[in-house]
């Protein structure tokens, strides 16, 4: 497993890289952003009842990234786009970019190890735990920074208790999303 990086230098990395993707040319609520991150948690709901994880397709990760590594952009993005995106495992990794992005715009300095409730569990479905992460990001007892640490925090536990190696998968996903076109060929 990957080990967590600085989240704070992290947030900072992700959103210049997502400046010059184009998806900070027009001043957007942090009520807009969460929803985006709201989406890619949805989106991960769906990869998990059409059964589409890596261990589904009988993928080693860490073995993808051996092979890619001598991969020229092209040849990476194609085999990522066939073996990794729309995951469960991608979705996660979408979903903590844009918070870290959040982060990033906002100038949050001050995401650490708080988790303010532990709200992800092995007791609960999948479906559930994630439930359980929405409501982190839109409960407004604690500071924005609070709920994006918190949300970062649980999404990380959950992969913990799923196996996946989530830093990976963001370092993979942060990959892929430089060979993309503005703002990832959406709107927003």
């Amino acid at each position: 497993m990957k080990t967590r990086p600085d989240l704070n230098t992290l947030a900072k990395e992700v959103y210049q890289a997502n400046k010059q993707k184009g998806f900070h040319d027009k001043e957007l609520s942090n009520e807009h952003f969460l929803m985006l991150v709201i989406t890619e948690l949805s989106e991960a709901v769906e990869a998990d009842r059409k059964d589409k994880t890596l261990k589904s397709k009988s993928i080693n990760v860490s073995k993808f990234q051996e092979q890619t590594k001598a991969f020229n952009d092209t040849a990476f993005k194609l085999y990522f786009e066939e073996h990794i995106k729309d995951t469960i495992e991608d979705e996660l990794a979408d979903a903590v970019i844009r918070l870290l992005d959040l982060a990033g715009l906002r100038g949050y300095k001050d995401l650490k190890d708080l988790l303010l409730v532990a709200t992800v569990s092995e007791k609960k479905t999948f479906a559930e735990n994630i439930f359980s992460i929405c409501k982190d990001i839109v409960y407004y007892k604690y500071s924005e920074p609070e709920r994006i640490s918190c949300a970062l925090l649980n999404i990380e536990r959950l992969c913990q208790i799923l196996s996946i190696d989530l830093w990976l998968h963001v370092e993979l996903k942060l990959k892929y999303n430089q060979l993309r076109p503005i703002k990832h060929g959406k709107e927003y």
